[in-house]
């Protein structure tokens, strides 16, 4: 039987909130290494605490077979399944980021908090329990879209001056670090395409009040489906429209880009 309180705990119901809001806003508003992060936390947190609340004794089981399922989801062995899902038309996808593992670190906290004697955030209802139950499930699913990547590893000398101090032009432009190194990233939206080109830039004062942004790099290119699960996968006619634009095309996109967020200051 469900144990319908530990489904009203307040750390549970936190982390279901926080994995909605980072998956559907935060990552596309303000995309860095947290928000990518975030995720695996939550969702790493509320996954095996969820399904422990059918199976109250199975919980070792859970949380064990969780943490080996998310190893093999963020490696290449886990490839194979992704291929034959997509072949089928069932849109899922994750990025191969060993670093990710760190998340596992989650896993005994979010087993002890099932453990303890921690109140529930209200007195559960038999008519909430649906309502948290597919809100949850959908939580979880909700950010399986497929995506194309392709490296793209173009050198670039562009760059462009704006009427802004180095600090409120870097805030501005939403700039952020992933990986190992420690280069400044900036994605450039593709207007009218769910895709988006990855790039590393350089931002040096000038003056107090101009600031120099220079393209670096056109590192890559993400063009993702268009809907969850069951999406209708991705767009070949966006993925061939990126992969022809020429470095002088980016650089304009770029520059337009950059005009436009300090236009709209």
């Amino acid at each position: 039987m469900t144990k319908e309180k530990h489904l009203s705990r307040i750390l549970f119901l936190a982390s279901i909130f926080l994995l909605l809001f980072n998956d559907l806003y935060l990552k596309f508003e303000y995309h860095n290494y947290l928000t990518g992060k975030l995720s695996d936390f939550v969702g790493l947190f509320a996954f095996p605490y969820f399904f422990s609340s059918f199976f109250p004794k199975k919980i070792k089981s859970i949380y064990i077979l969780s943490g080996i399922l998310f190893a093999l989801w963020k490696s290449e062995f886990s490839q194979p399944i992704f291929n034959f899902a997509h072949s089928i038309g069932i849109g899922i996808n994750r990025t191969i980021d060993y670093s990710d593992l760190i998340a596992l670190l989650v896993l005994p906290i979010s087993y002890l908090y099932w453990n303890s004697r921690s109140k529930e955030l209200f007195k559960p209802k038999r008519i909430l329990k649906p309502i948290i139950i597919g809100i949850s499930s959908f939580a979880f699913v909700a950010t399986s879209l497929p995506k194309h990547y392709e490296r793209l590893s173009m050198k670039s000398e562009f760059s462009t001056i704006v009427n802004s101090n180095k600090q409120s032009a870097r805030a501005q432009l939403n700039i952020y670090k992933e990986g190992m190194f420690n280069q400044d990233n900036y994605r450039i939206e593709i207007s009218g395409k769910n895709a988006h080109i990855l790039t590393s830039i350089k931002v040096d004062s000038i003056s107090e009040k101009t600031t120099k942004i220079a393209l670096d790099s056109i590192l890559s290119f993400t063009v993702e489906g268009n809907g969850f699960i069951f999406s209708n996968g991705i767009d070949k006619n966006d993925v061939e429209y990126i992969r022809k634009l020429s470095k002088k095309e980016i650089e304009q996109l770029f520059s337009k880009q950059i005009k436009n967020e300090f236009e709209n200051k």
